[in-house]
C-alpha cells in the first residue's frame, strides 16, 4: 500500500519536471525574430533613426544634394559611432547590440553600416581605412575620427569612448 501510495505521488511529481525541463530548454534556445539577423538589427535601428528625422516640411525649391548617412548624424549629434559589421555573423550580431547600447548610454548617434553593401560601405572604408569587421569608428563633428577599435568593443567602453570624444 505504501509503495502504491508512493507511485501515486512521485509519478505526476517526475512527469510535471520533465514537461518543466522541455519547456524550459525550448524557451531557452529558441530564436526570437530580430536577434539572429544583424541585417534585420541594423535595419530596425535605421528606421527608429528615419522616423526621428523626418518631419514634414515643405518642398524645397533647390532640391538639395544626397547627404550621406555619416554627415547627417553628425548635424544631430556631436558625436555619432558608425559600426562596420557584417550580416549573418554570430559576432557581428552581438556587437551591433552591444555598439547600440553604448552609443545610447553616451547620448551619442549611431550608425550602422553592412559590409556587403558596397555602395553604402566603400566610400567611408576607403576614406577612414577600415579594412575588417566588425570595426567601430567614433566620429565627431567635422567630420574626424575621434576613436577607432577593429573587432569586439563592449557596450562600457563604447559608452566610455563615446563620452570622451565629446570633450
Amino acid at each position: 500500500m505504501a509503495s502504491q501510495l508512493r507511485l501515486h505521488v512521485l509519478l505526476p511529481v517526475a512527469v510535471l519536471a520533465i514537461l518543466g525541463l522541455g519547456v524550459g530548454a525550448f524557451a531557452t534556445t529558441r530564436n526570437t525574430p530580430g536577434t539572429s539577423d544583424a541585417d534585420a538589427v541594423a535595419a530596425r535601428i535605421a528606421a527608429k533613426q528615419n522616423d526621428k528625422t523626418q518631419k514634414p516640411s515643405k518642398p524645397a525649391a533647390n532640391p538639395s544634394p544626397q547627404v550621406s548617412p555619416l554627415v547627417s548624424g553628425l548635424r544631430q549629434h556631436s558625436v555619432v559611432v558608425v559600426l562596420f559589421y557584417a550580416p549573418g555573423d554570430d559576432y557581428d550580431t552581438i556587437q551591433a547590440r552591444e555598439t547600440r547600447a553604448g552609443a545610447l548610454a553616451a547620448k551619442a548617434g549611431f550608425l550602422a553600416l553592412n559590409v556587403t553593401n558596397n555602395r553604402q560601405v566603400a566610400a567611408l572604408a576607403a576614406e577612414y581605412d577600415v579594412r575588417e569587421a566588425p570595426a567601430t569608428l567614433i566620429f565627431t563633428r567635422g567630420p574626424r575620427v575621434a576613436f577607432r577599435v577593429a573587432g569586439y568593443m563592449d557596450r562600457q567602453a563604447v559608452a566610455q569612448a563615446a563620452a570622451d570624444a565629446r570633450r
